[in-house]
């Protein structure tokens, strides 16, 4: 049975507890996105990720279950998708009203109706127009995408505004793009672009455990454990650490 998410961001366990360290089987889905329930029991349901496939465990409170039970900003529905990296939800068309939450870069969105800069949400908040785009829209330029995401601090599973690691901004960017790709670097590696000696702009670049864009012919673009967030660096650097780069693929 497909249902969505109905809280910003929710993470998706290997095991259903909290207290495992998180490994392999970890990922996200924000605010709309599909979970695939095949099974729930004590809190947890489990299942898949719409999107991808990736198999693991989500706790059933993150979950709306039909349109009775979903929450503020979602319906059966969406209609729209959220385009930045992070968006304030607001109780009136006003950036001076009470904020109501925040909502993460891939979220979907049912908008009822807009006014002056403003588009209502399922459920009454608002959100600001620019920040949100049609759904099915899609950002040909997937570095461009990324950038929206410098400074995002770094996430072991994180695929979304609030917190994101090196894989989860490759699958990101890209299936804004319109090119599904799998969640792991591993997978990634085996599945995405044509190979390449020597890396440009936009190639994505896999090391072993790690990978990461092309901001230009010499920068890399990722989220790392050694800044701890998503910036843009030297690749020269990035090898300097013990990088060494396994392939070179190009879109």
């Amino acid at each position: 049975m497909q249902y969505r998410i109905s809280v910003p961001v929710a993470d998706i366990h290997g095991t259903p507890a909290l207290e495992p360290l998180r490994g392999r089987f970890e990922t996200q889905l924000v605010m709309g996105e599909i979970f695939d329930v095949a099974e729930e029991k004590d809190g947890w349901c489990k299942g898949a990720c719409g999107h991808d496939g990736y198999a693991g465990y989500v706790e059933s409170r993150f979950l709306a279950r039909d349109a009775a039970a979903a929450t503020p900003h979602i319906v059966n529905t969406p209609t729209h998708i959220v385009i930045t990296a992070r968006s304030h939800t607001y109780a009136a068309a006003s950036m001076k009203a009470q904020p109501k939450g925040v909502l993460s870069f891939g979220s979907l969105i049912a908008v009822t109706r807009t006014e002056q800069d403003f588009a209502e949400l399922a459920g009454g908040a608002w959100i600001y127009g620019r920040h949100i785009a049609p759904l099915g829209h899609t950002e040909k330029d997937h570095i461009a995408t990324a950038k929206k995401f410098l400074e995002t601090p770094y996430y072991w599973g994180g695929r979304s505004g609030f917190g994101i690691d090196c894989s989860g901004l490759v699958q990101v960017c890209l299936g804004h793009a319109g090119i599904k790709t799998p969640r792991d670097s591993g997978d990634q590696e085996r599945a995405v672009g044509k190979t390449v000696e020597k890396p440009q702009a936009g190639d994505i670049v896999f090391f072993k455990g790690h990978v990461g864009m092309m901001a230009d012919d010499a920068n890399l673009l990722h989220a790392n454990a050694t800044h701890m967030k998503c910036v843009i660096e030297p690749l020269e650097d990035v090898m300097a650490r013990g990088g060494e780069i396994t392939s070179v693929k190009r879109i």
